[in-house]
């Protein structure tokens, strides 16, 4: 085929494509519904609008909620941290109790025990009995002659010496408990759990006095303290 021939046969079928064109919009001229489009009512494009407007706005709302979770959220992470701060401060000022590392203050009682002549009746094993009644008493602290008395504290007899937490104590002797002072009395004021020091105070060999104190001072534990079973925690 020639160059000429391709020509005429691309003009004929561009004058075919116009006309039919032509023709087919005349049809839809005419025929306007002819083809099937979708028409929507006032009211459908308006339920629509609304539709779309509800869910715009419910996002803005639940983004705006989010925001305000976010800083309810904060703000109970900050409360977090400082109530636990808080209980760490309590909960290690307890321990420091526990072990004797700070003073405490309180209602009590005063234990007063001493010789009635310089014979060395007040005895190591006086000490300590007034001691663990006064542990089972549940106090708070107890302390002899101004020493604190802890879980590892020894009190013990070296000859005619007294010794507490390896240090000399001479009667009289004063041992102070902060506690439940009604608690304690009923049990120092038991003779079968004192019954040495009352038989020894009925013979008038010592002297053995019990007084209630509305504030007391149990100083702080200055002896040495056992660390085998402590490790350091990062």
């Amino acid at each position: 085929m020639d160059r000429k021939t391709l020509l005429i046969i691309i003009i004929v079928t561009g004058f075919v494509g116009v006309f039919l064109g032509f023709v087919f919009s005349l049809f839809l001229i005419e025929n306007p519904n002819s083809i099937d489009l979708p028409v929507f009512s006032d009211e459908e494009i308006e339920a629509k609008n609304n539709l779309l407007k509800e869910y715009i706005d419910e996002q803005a709302y639940l983004q705006s909620r989010i925001v305000t979770l976010r800083s309810k959220l904060e703000e109970a992470q900050k409360t977090i941290e400082e109530h636990s701060k808080i209980a760490t401060i309590e909960k290690l000022d307890d321990l420091k109790k526990d072990v004797g590392l700070s003073e405490i203050h309180g209602k009590g009682l005063e234990i007063f025990i001493n010789d009635v002549k310089p014979s060395g009746l007040v005895q190591a094993s006086d000490i300590r009995d007034v001691v663990n009644l006064l542990r089972a008493s549940h106090t708070e602290g107890i302390s002899v002659n101004n020493q604190r008395i802890i879980s590892t504290s020894s009190i013990s007899s070296v000859g005619n010496a007294l010794l507490v937490n390896n240090s000399y104590v001479v009667p009289p002797i004063y041992i102070h408990a902060i506690g439940n002072q009604q608690t304690m009395l009923q049990k120092l004021l038991n003779k079968t759990l004192l019954q040495d020091i009352y038989n020894r105070l009925e013979k008038k060999n010592i002297i053995f006095q019990i007084s209630a104190k509305s504030n007391l001072v149990i100083p702080v534990y200055n002896g040495n303290l056992k660390v085998d079973y402590i490790n350091l925690v990062e």
